[in-house]
């Protein structure tokens, strides 16, 4: 959505008879899960587009942290400190600040 003008970038219409109006959330959820698996396991970098953020080229395989070079103790210093994060969720939802992980997805 232009969040300027409030209206959509895109608008899809649907026309069914009445007898077939099941079928629009089964297809709306095979969409939203196809959708999901072209960025399962990946990285989708956004960049700043006025006063919203769009993805920035195309979903990236993750790198394996061995494939990183830092010194001598960072990686280890970072995924502690992103694990502390992590466990703190309820911490932040009691302050109205949402952090979400799903382990599935993130890897």
């Amino acid at each position: 959505m232009d969040l300027h003008s409030g209206s959509p970038w895109e608008t899809l219409t649907l026309t069914t008879l009445s007898t077939s109006r099941h079928l629009f959330p089964i297809l709306l959820s095979e969409a939203r899960s196809l959708a999901e698996e072209a960025t399962e396991g990946k990285t989708v970098v956004y960049t700043a587009w006025g006063v919203e953020w769009r993805p920035f080229g195309k979903p990236r395989r993750r790198r394996e942290m061995g494939s990183v070079v830092l010194a001598d103790g960072v990686a280890e210093r970072v995924e502690k400190d992103l694990k502390g994060f992590l466990g703190r969720g309820k911490w932040y939802a009691e302050r109205g600040m949402f952090a979400t992980w799903n382990p599935t997805r993130a890897g």
